[in-house]
């Protein structure tokens, strides 16, 4: 039997608006807000609004922020009348959670099939990444 892609139509809910990997749990607008409190630090509601380049409403970015600490991404500390927000994971060690979590759940999904999907993608890998993927694993561990 000839291999087939999936169909389009079954796939499309699988797209990523802007193919950034955070897309997978984030909507494109709470990756934009996530990413520029990242690139700034500790700020409000305002500074990331302004920072944004007033492409966003105050209130807008007000939600999102609100949205992002009740999923545990970003901490939020009383500032005055307001918030000051404080992302809580650098966004390499981000990508890593998602990654590992994306990871299991296909292993505990799919079993042997998805294992023997990823050994095949190592196979096809040059020997060199494999190595540099393999020492950064066992630094990772400990």
């Amino acid at each position: 039997m000839p291999r087939r892609e999936l169909p389009r139509a079954f796939t499309n809910r699988l797209d990523r608006p802007t193919g950034r990997p955070e897309e997978w749990f984030l909507g494109s607008l709470q990756g934009r807000v996530l990413r520029t409190l990242s690139r700034r630090g500790p700020s409000t509601v305002r500074e990331v609004a302004e920072a944004l380049r007033g492409n966003l409403a105050y209130t807008t970015v007000m939600t999102v922020l609100g949205r992002l600490h009740e999923k545990g991404l970003v901490g939020r500390q009383q500032r005055g009348k307001g918030y000051l927000y404080t992302p809580r994971f650098s966004p390499a060690e981000l990508h890593d959670r998602m990654a590992k979590y994306l990871v299991d759940e296909i292993v505990e999904d799919f079993g042997d099939v998805a294992l023997a999907h990823f050994a095949g993608a190592l196979d096809r890998l040059d020997r060199r990444r494999l190595a540099h993927l393999r020492r950064a694993d066992r630094q990772r561990r400990g």
